[in-house]
């Protein structure tokens, strides 16, 4: 018949038998998951189904794909493997109902179908350009996919059953068929003897998805947008009970990191960016997750008792002026956030000194949430009643809520406090045993002579109160502030929401070692956005096991180094999200 020349008339259509059955075969065809045990495929009737998938159309007659036919149980096992473990990266992307749904469709064609065919195309060049490419190179790929669409229905024709298996790691079948450099893999395909083939398509048939009308999917001249049609929501990460700090997700860690090995890139050459996009999935629960939004600062201020020993390069009355120049605008804070477009909430825990210059109508408001008037001497007394700090930890928890009720996936905390490198350095050495000596450092830029007086104070604190790790709440009331015990309850409540924190410098890094004593798991939420000069900081983030993004010698607080390093986290985050895989953008990928 191929060689014949048909006149017009004889082509015009099929009898009427003959187009029954061309489109019986299209409107019966199944993808087939089951398949009766011990049932070979006839050799020629498999040959019948290669010749019809060689037979498909392809641009420029490229005819560029491969069929690889596969019968080894030992290579059909190893397959099998990979399917089970890229199923269970798929699964997160799912909320738990449809998790559980998905979980419940197994495959058993890679164990019971006696053929396997990995159906792969040749993307190398060739002596001359594949007409009809210049433009559209993806062609070739798509001309690929026609043969296996013709083998499917071939198949079908002849009442045998395929199977296509798209969850399997295209590294894994290049190793396992030897695929030279831009040889890709297209389909995996079980083929047998089909057990039954279902009356719909079984995704349809119980229920998974509908199917969409042909008015839904046919426009007129131009593209017409219909609204979705999905049976569920995106899989929004779970929010977990009050106060309950669970473990990073490690199933949508795992399933971030292998999505950002097929994006277009040597694998691991974006660095640490990759760590940050896959901590951020665990934090989250989910994957994919879209790249944060509204990101937000708390900043926390409250005043020092301890400053009348001379701790400082500044008095106490310089917590309430940078509390107006917040307000209004001029801070080092404000500008950064107000280029980033992240929510500024400025939180008033404990300032001691005159607020009557804020501006009436302050750029950025002031929470008032006040539990006393700045802390105790340290040196002397407890720095806060049990009651003090607990209440003080309530309205960092209370902020998280707030933060997180309006939107934001992704918070910073930073202070301000004249003073509060003293209590830091002594919670840092309270909590990893380092000496005074190596966690005071010079705070606002002090001279020898200050150092050594904060020094002294801070020894002379800790042998005063002799707080201990085992018991935090009591350490940060004797020798902490009302701004830190703030950050330990935000650290906390943010954790429970699965709602990411960046830390700032060593004065959050010391409140961060609080709430890792109060509840290990919140280590997990944290990204260090960079080291200060404070050498308790180092100490500090060694401690909990955080590498800093930045090293920028910067000891301002306020939040300036996480308004910094959430740009980062963000970019991060996007190009996870962003970037083409090589699949999507038709780029050959050598695995050499």
């Amino acid at each position: 018949m191929n060689d014949l020349v048909l006149k017009p008339e004889e082509i015009a259509r099929f009898s009427d038998q003959a187009r029954r059955a061309v489109y019986d075969v299209i409107a019966l065809r199944r993808d087939v998951r089951h398949f009766v045990k011990d049932a070979d495929v006839d050799g020629a009737a498999l040959d019948r189904i290669l010749q019809a998938a060689h037979q498909a159309p392809s641009v420029g007659f490229s005819q560029p794909w491969g069929f690889i036919v596969v019968r080894e149980l030992p290579t059909r096992a190893r397959i099998r493997e990979s399917f089970l473990v890229c199923r269970d990266a798929e699964s997160v992307r799912y909320p738990p109902e449809r998790r559980a749904q998905y979980l419940s469709y197994r495959l058993e064609g890679l164990v019971e179908a006696p053929v396997h065919v990995c159906v792969a195309v040749d993307l190398r060049p060739r002596d001359e350009a594949i007409l009809g490419t210049t433009v559209q190179p993806e062609a070739v790929r798509a001309s690929a996919c026609c043969a296996v669409q013709n083998m499917w229905l071939a198949a079908r024709a002849e009442g045998i059953g395929v199977g296509w298996v798209s969850i399997v790691e295209p590294a894994v079948l290049r190793r396992e068929f030897a695929l030279p450099a831009g040889v890709e893999p297209i389909a995996y395909l079980c083929v047998g003897h089909p057990v039954a083939f279902r009356a719909k398509p079984m995704l349809e048939e119980l229920g998974w998805r509908p199917r969409r009308s042909l008015a839904d999917v046919t426009h007129r001249e131009r593209w017409k947008e219909t609204p979705p049609r999905s049976p569920a929501p995106p899989r929004a990460p779970e929010r977990p009970a009050e106060g309950v700090v669970t473990s990073p997700d490690q199933r949508a860690r795992a399933a971030a990191r292998a999505h950002q090995d097929l994006l277009t890139k040597p694998a691991g050459s974006l660095g640490r960016l990759e760590e940050i996009a896959t901590w951020y999935a665990a934090a989250r629960g989910a994957f994919p997750v879209p790249p944060p939004e509204r990101p937000a600062l708390a900043l926390f201020l409250a005043d020092h008792g301890v400053t009348v020993e001379g701790v400082s390069a500044y008095g106490s009355q310089i917590t309430a002026a940078m509390a107006c120049n917040v307000m209004a605008g001029g801070a080092a804070a404000s500008v950064l956030a107000r280029r980033r477009g992240v929510d500024l909430v400025l939180v008033d825990v404990g300032i001691a000194g005159d607020m009557s210059a804020a501006p009436l109508q302050p750029v950025v408001p002031l929470v008032r949430a006040t539990v006393r008037r700045g802390t105790g001497n340290l040196r002397v007394e407890r720095a806060m009643t049990d009651d003090e700090a607990l209440a003080a930890m309530n309205v960092g928890r209370r902020i998280a809520d707030e933060v997180y009720a309006r939107g934001s996936r992704i918070a910073a905390v930073g202070e301000i406090g004249i003073g509060n490198t003293t209590s830091a350095a002594a919670l840092v050495s309270v909590f990893t045993g380092a000496p005074p000596d190596e966690t005071c450092g010079r705070g606002t830029g002090v001279d020898d002579a200050t150092r050594a007086r904060k020094l002294a104070v801070v020894r002379d604190a800790l042998r005063l109160h002799a707080p201990r790790p085992e018991n935090p709440l009591r350490a940060v009331c004797a020798v902490g502030g009302l701004e830190i015990a703030a950050i330990v309850g935000f650290i906390l409540r943010s954790a429970a929401l699965r709602l990411p924190v960046v830390l700032d410098g060593v004065v959050t890094n010391a409140a961060a070692l609080v709430a890792q004593a109060m509840d290990p798991n919140v280590v997990h939420y944290l990204v260090a956005s960079h080291v200060s000069p404070e050498p308790g900081a180092r100490i500090a983030l060694g401690h909990l096991g955080l590498r800093p993004l930045l090293a920028l010698e910067m000891r301002l607080g306020e939040g300036t180094g996480a308004l910094l390093a959430i740009d980062l986290i963000a970019d991060a985050i996007a190009l996870q999200a962003e970037m083409s895989t090589f699949a999507t953008a038709g780029v050959v990928r050598s695995d050499g």
